[in-house]
C-alpha cells in the first residue's frame, strides 16, 4: 500500500445526520428499484484507494466512489449541472466530526448495470475544494441509502460487483463467515466484533475507507490500560474530510492481536486510532474476502479468498498534504526516522531528486496517485524551514 493511503485512510465520511426533531432518517429511506427481479454484474476500478464505478444518470455516464460508510453525495458542480431541486437542508458530518448545514435533493434515476434506482436522496457538498478528492475526478459518492434497496456481492480480486434483488440469484458457497448486520442512519451497515476477546459494537463496514481500519479512542485507552494492546506508535496530523482539514490532532497506529467477526478470527491486524473517528473496517481488510451485504435480511457474509492479518508496518514515518504553498509535511510518527529531523509544516522541495517546490494541481495529483515510496530502504528529502533549506536521508524501518 502506498504510504499516503495509510495516513489518508478515511478522506471523506459524509452522512446526513438524524438531528433532534429532524425527519432526515425517514427521508433517506426514500427510493426504490424499478425492476422487481434483477441481477447485474458491473466492473469497478481502484482510484487513489477508492472503489470507483460508472453509473448512468439521464442517459449519461458518470464516475462515483462507492462508499458504504456514507449517504449519497453529489458535488456542487454536478448538482448544478443536473439542476437538482433542493428539498431542504440538514447537518452533514465528515470524518473529523465537523458539521455543516447541507442541502439535499432527489435524483430521479440512477442506472447501475441494468438496474434502475429511482428517487433516492442525495446530499450536495463542495467535495472538490479538497485537492486530494478533486484528483479522483468523481461526480459524487454512491452511499448506503441507495445500496440498501438491493443485495450487493463484492468480488474484490476480480473487481466486480453483482447486484440482485435476492440472495438466491447468487452462487454462494455452503460455508460462509456470517454475522448480523446492523443498519444505522442512511442505511450505513455495521457489525459487532470481538477485539482481543472483548465485544465491540457498531463497527462500520466502510468501503469508502481505502486504507487502514479504525479503532475508537476510548476502546484503545481501555485495552491499553488492561494490557490487551501493547504494540503501538504515536503521531500527529491534520486530518481532512469533506469540510476541510482539522487542527493537528494525535493518532496512533497499533496492532490488534485478535479480531473476531462471526466465528472467524484474524491475528495481528494493522489499525489506526484517531480522535473523532468511530470503529471501522476498511478495504484493506475486506479485500481478502468476497463480501455480500443484504440489507433486507440484515445479514453480512464473507467468503475468505486470502488470509487477512499478520500485518507489519514499515515506514519512513511521515505523510504529506497540499496547499497553495506546495507540498508540506503533515503527519510525523514518533520513533521513526522522520521524527528525528522533520516537523509538521515543513515545505517539501524535493524527494529523491524530484522537484516539488513549485508544483501544479495536476502535478500534485500524479504525486498523490503514485506516492513517493520507491520501495528502497532510504529516501532523500529536502525541505524548507524558516527560509533555510535542509536535506536529510530517511530510513524505512519496521515500526510495528
Amino acid at each position: 500500500m502506498k504510504l499516503h493511503q495509510l495516513f489518508y485512510a478515511v478522506l471523506i465520511l459524509l452522512t446526513l445526520s438524524n438531528c433532534a426533531g429532524s425527519n432526515i432518517d425517514n427521508v433517506l429511506k426514500q427510493g426504490d428499484v424499478v425492476q422487481e427481479n434483477f441481477k447485474t454484474t458491473i466492473p469497478f476500478t481502484y482510484v487513489n484507494g477508492w472503489m470507483v464505478l460508472e453509473v448512468e444518470i439521464r442517459d449519461k455516464a458518470y464516475n462515483f466512489i462507492l462508499d458504504t460508510g456514507s449517504s449519497n453525495i453529489v458535488t456542487t458542480e454536478f448538482a448544478e449541472a443536473l439542476n437538482l431541486k433542493v428539498l431542504g437542508a440538514e447537518d452533514i458530518e465528515d470524518v473529523n466530526d465537523t458539521k455543516n448545514s447541507t442541502e439535499y435533493a432527489t435524483i430521479d434515476n440512477v442506472t447501475i448495470g441494468n438496474v434502475d434506482f429511482k428517487n433516492t436522496i442525495t446530499g450536495i457538498a463542495d467535495l472538490n475544494k479538497i485537492t486530494e478528492i478533486s484528483c479522483t475526478k468523481i461526480h459524487g459518492l454512491l452511499g448506503s441509502n441507495l445500496m440498501r434497496k438491493a443485495v450487493w456481492d463484492f468480488d474484490f480480486p476480480n473487481q466486480t460487483i453483482t447486484i440482485a434483488n435476492d440472495e438466491s440469484k447468487l452462487d454462494i458457497p455452503t460455508e460462509t463467515i456470517d454475522s448480523k448486520m446492523y443498519i444505522g442512519t442512511a442505511g450505513i451497515p455495521s457489525v459487532t466484533l470481538k477485539i482481543n476477546g472483548q465485544k465491540v459494537l457498531n463497527n462500520t463496514i466502510d468501503f469508502g475507507n481505502g486504507g487502514t481500519n479504525l479503532l475508537r479512542g476510548d476502546y484503545f485507552v481501555t485495552q491499553r490500560e488492561e494490557g490487551l494492546i501493547t504494540n503501538y506508535v504515536k503521531g500527529s496530523q491534520k486530518a481532512f474530510g469533506g469540510f476541510g482539514r482539522s487542527e493537528a490532532k494525535p493518532f496512533y497506529h497499533t496492532m490488534i492481536n485478535e479480531l473476531q467477526i462471526g466465528n472467524h478470527k484474524v491475528n495481528n491486524l494493522f489499525t489506526t486510532v484517531k480522535s473523532g473517528s468511530g470503529n471501522n473496517l476498511g478495504l484493506a481488510f475486506f479485500k481478502n474476502y468476497r463480501v455480500i451485504l443484504n440489507w433486507n435480511k440484515k445479514k453480512f457474509r464473507m467468503i475468505e479468498v486470502t488470509k487477512a492479518g499478520n500485518d507489519t508496518y514499515n515506514s519512513y514515518g511521515f505523510s504529506t498534504f497540499y496547499n497553495e504553498n506546495g507540498v508540506a509535511i503533515n503527519a510525523v510518527i514518533e520513533t521513526s526516522s522522520a521524527s528525528k529531523v522533520l516537523q509538521q509544516g515543513d515545505k517539501i522541495l524535493s524527494i529523491n531528486n524530484t522537484n516539488y517546490a513549485n508544483i501544479t494541481d495536476e502535478e500534485y495529483c500524479s504525486f498523490y496517485r503514485d506516492g513517493y515510496d520507491n520501495g528502497k530502504e532510504t529516501l532523500a528529502i529536502t525541505i524548507l524551514r524558516n527560509d533555510e533549506e535542509l536535506s536529510f536521508q530517511l530510513l524505512k524501518t519496521k515500526l510495528l
